[in-house]
């Protein structure tokens, strides 16, 4: 089988989700962007990645369209995704799965790889203010 790597051009998560706070829960970061975790899922069609968002060190979100978003957690803190534009992934079926990986690049620096540990549908409710 083939591995294909493809880059994702990163949006201002920064702008959308308010200040970075690594130490927020998970279910806030999800719920000043209007969502909460849903059902847990096999696997993400790459065509349904075109963008990500960070959360914090353990979860990002992907997505092309607001009705298909999607929750990626890794098994352990990726520290990069703070600071990365770009992430790429792994994969040998045209589709995003616990078995692949996603690769965190950095001007100039070895490349990070975050192991996914879990895929969720990430489902819309009414966006909470500060």
């Amino acid at each position: 089988m083939r591995t294909v790597f493809v880059a994702l051009l990163g949006l201002l998560a920064g702008c959308a989700s308010g200040p970075r706070n690594d130490q927020l829960p998970l279910d806030e970061h999800l719920a000043r962007l209007g969502l909460r975790q849903g059902e847990a899922v096999q696997a993400i069609s790459r065509y349904d990645i075109g963008g990500w968002e960070y959360l914090d060190k353990r979860h990002i979100s992907v997505g092309r369209a607001p009705a298909r978003r999607y929750l990626v957690e890794f098994t352990r803190p990726c520290d990069r995704l703070g600071f990365s534009s770009i992430i790429g992934f792994s994969s040998t079926v045209g589709q995003l799965t616990r078995m692949d990986h996603i690769t965190v690049t950095d001007m100039g620096d070895i490349p990070q790889t975050c192991q996914i540990e879990g895929l969720y549908r990430l489902e819309r409710v009414e966006k909470k203010t500060p």
